[in-house]
């Protein structure tokens, strides 16, 4: 009988283990050289934007427990601090990254459950949780030529003001330029 508590105690701590969150290895608000000095990624994404920079890494390199294949991680810098973390399914035209529901499940197990339809497939939208001053936002849309635009975007309230404000103003420069 010792041994069968023993092992159900095993596996139980295994099962929890192997669906924990992915460790992102760094905390949203980390400078640029605390992040690099850990050697997650490559360079910086070749972007043309001042002060921002995306350096990206494949979840199954810091997720591996997790299943998610295909799905890319990006870490979101301005002025030199992490601002954000994206994830992103690599979909292509037969979106099975999303057809196979793991970023959604994920999101569920990992930040929080949300309705979906009678079939999760049929799910098109956003879903937004708030959780110990951070905030997790799950999105399933469908683009123009039916590519599943699937993502989980991980802020904070102040960080993510950051980045939309310097979006914003990036937005607004372009469009004086081109007139």
């Amino acid at each position: 009988m010792k041994l069968f508590i023993k092992i159900l105690i095993i596996s139980t701590l295994s099962f929890s283990y192997s669906y924990s969150a992915c460790d992102f290895k760094v905390e949203l608000g980390v400078k640029r050289d605390a992040f690099e000095s850990l050697n997650l990624t490559g360079p910086p994404l070749p972007l043309e934007y001042e002060n921002f920079d995306i350096y990206g890494i494949l979840a199954d390199d810091i997720c591996p427990d997790q299943n998610l294949n295909e799905v890319a991680v990006e870490y979101k810098f301005l002025n030199d601090e992490l601002v954000a973390i994206n994830m992103i399914a690599l979909n292509d035209d037969r979106n099975i990254v999303s057809e196979s529901l793991i970023m959604m499940n994920y999101f569920k197990k990992n930040y929080g459950n949300f309705e979906t339809p009678d079939n999760p497939r049929a799910f098109s939208g956003f879903e937004v949780i708030d959780k110990n001053n951070k905030f997790y936002v799950y999105q399933r849309i469908p683009n123009d030529d039916g590519i599943i635009n699937e993502q989980i975007y991980i802020s904070s309230p102040e960080l993510d003001t950051k980045l939309m404000e310097y979006m914003q103003n990036l937005e607004e420069q372009q469009l004086k330029e081109q007139q």
